[in-house]
């Protein structure tokens, strides 16, 4: 589809959004100190638990990608996957922050292994193809921004309000003091009214788009699974011999290890280094990055219709990073603005939301550019395999930032379990984890979008030539000499 989508559209595609939004701040910020602190499972275990969920997610991505390309169903090739997903992940997610009383350590660290790889299964079911789905709703270099820009706008409202809210409603300050976040009660309600409300937000987007469901070409009569397997892995490697889609593949995924370490330690970070655990206090400090991600995003999407789309996401990752270092040399104890004290958290993490914002709409956008790109190379439509693949690249990062960040807490930090009262030590390195580290990796990711050469022009000049049908190799020829001669 061609054109400019209506506001209302788009609004009720991008509700899916929020329901992968809740999901990833309920499992960034409780998952490791509810699993640690509050059960007293090891950093270590979790870790490993979280690892192994993630890179099953990140190898079965790309699968369901694929799959989605070529599905033939009455509800088209993307929504039959999004409607499966959608009602498995509320259950899942209840089974997640509900384990039985009573457990062995060896018995809980099997229930997190379970219900980490439901939650994430379906959620993957659902992710992928609503992804993709987005790509194919219109071909227009900037409305490609808008539908994205929306859908990350809704992404970040239930962020901001998954994060906030959580405190306020599940971990209400007790009158008679202590953490209010050590209530093992607050995160089964948890886990079952955000489950809920996830399941009923992705089926919205699932149904409310039901208009763009689109057939896949099916498989070939009598096509054996050697050959099947075969044309999967051809198709595998041929997306990522795309060099656009590389550099974005790359810069995502180290900007998403980075931001899942910062995001993992966001409660220790508050807790230890900077002693803030009122409740209110801590939704505040939410509420300030996502507030200024949302401004943000307002901002952005009416830049991005005169800056080409690598040069924001340059912008946004390293604005991001340098925002990140800052924190742990300007707060805690003996810094400039000392511990306990809230104003300038609040400031330096609205302006870190800020900049980050710019990551929940721009990637995905240059995504279903790159797809132009290869279908003029290829002759196909693939946006599943590389949204698939993207999303692997994701799991893959956050599940080693889990992995690394759960030894790190025990064997660098050394956290430890169950206790609210940590060594000097532990709490300095806990700072320098939460924004030493992830700030290095960011500035790190800035860099391969240097070499980013899809742009506005490009991009254009790619969908005129497929829509007149012309030959794509002549036709990358072709746009290679209009593009020196342009230079020129």
């Amino acid at each position: 589809m061609h054109g400019s989508l209506s506001f209302p559209l788009k609004a009720v595609y991008g509700a899916g959004q929020i329901a992968s939004a809740m999901k990833t701040v309920l499992f960034g910020l409780f998952s490791l100190y509810f699993y640690t602190t509050v059960l007293g499972l090891s950093g270590t275990l979790v870790g490993i638990a979280s690892a192994v969920g993630l890179v099953w997610d990140a190898v079965i991505d790309p699968v369901i990608g694929a799959i989605s390309d070529r599905t033939r169903s009455p509800l088209g090739r993307r929504h039959l996957f999004m409607l499966a997903g959608s009602l498995g992940m509320g259950p899942s997610l209840r089974m997640f922050f509900a384990p039985p009383a009573g457990l062995s350590s060896a018995a809980l660290f099997a229930w997190l292994l379970g219900a980490n790889f439901l939650v994430r299964t379906t959620m993957s079911i659902f992710c992928i193809p609503y992804y993709a789905l987005g790509s194919e709703m219109s071909q227009d270099y900037d409305e490609r921004t808008s539908i994205t820009g929306i859908r990350g706008a809704l992404g970040l409202f239930g962020t901001m309000a998954t994060a906030v809210l959580s405190f306020v409603l599940f971990f209400p300050s007790a009158s008679q003091g202590g953490d209010p976040k050590l209530n093992v009660e607050g995160y089964r309600v948890m886990g079952a009214a955000c489950g809920a409300v996830m399941t009923l937000l992705s089926l919205a987007a699932t149904l409310g788009t039901l208009t763009f469901r689109q057939a896949g070409p099916g498989e070939a009569p009598g096509l054996r699974v050697r050959q099947r397997l075969a044309d999967f892995w051809r198709g595998l490697g041929s997306a990522l011999r795309n060099g656009s889609f590389r550099i974005v593949l790359g810069c995502y995924s180290l900007f998403f290890l980075g931001v899942v370490v910062n995001g993992t330690l966001a409660v220790h970070f508050l807790t230890y280094y900077v002693r803030i655990t009122e409740s209110r206090q801590v939704s505040a400090f939410q509420l300030a990055f996502y507030a200024g991600a949302l401004a943000g995003v307002a901002v952005w999407l009416r830049v991005s219709r005169s800056i080409e789309k690598h040069r924001l996401l340059f912008t946004g990752t390293l604005g991001t990073a340098a925002v990140m270092g800052c924190a742990f040399f300007l707060v805690g104890e003996g810094r400039p603005f000392g511990a306990g004290n809230l104003p300038p958290l609040l400031v330096g993490h609205g302006l870190a939301g800020f900049f980050a914002s710019i990551i929940w709409m721009i990637p995905t956008s240059m995504l279903a550019d790159v797809v132009d790109e290869d279908a003029l190379s290829t002759g196909g439509r693939r946006e599943g395999t590389f949204f698939g693949l993207f999303h692997f690249g994701e799991q893959i990062a956050a599940g080693l930032a889990i992995l690394v960040t759960g030894l790190l807490v025990d064997r660098f930090a050394g956290l430890v379990p169950g206790e609210a009262g940590q060594s000097a030590e532990t709490v300095r390195r806990i700072g320098m984890l939460y924004s030493l580290l992830p700030a290095g990796l960011l500035a790190v990711a800035s860099l391969p979008v240097l070499g980013y050469s899809l742009d506005r022009h490009r991009v254009r000049s790619i969908q005129d030539l497929l829509a007149s049908g012309a030959d794509s190799a002549g036709t990358e020829a072709d746009l290679r000499r209009g593009k020196k001669a342009a230079a020129g």
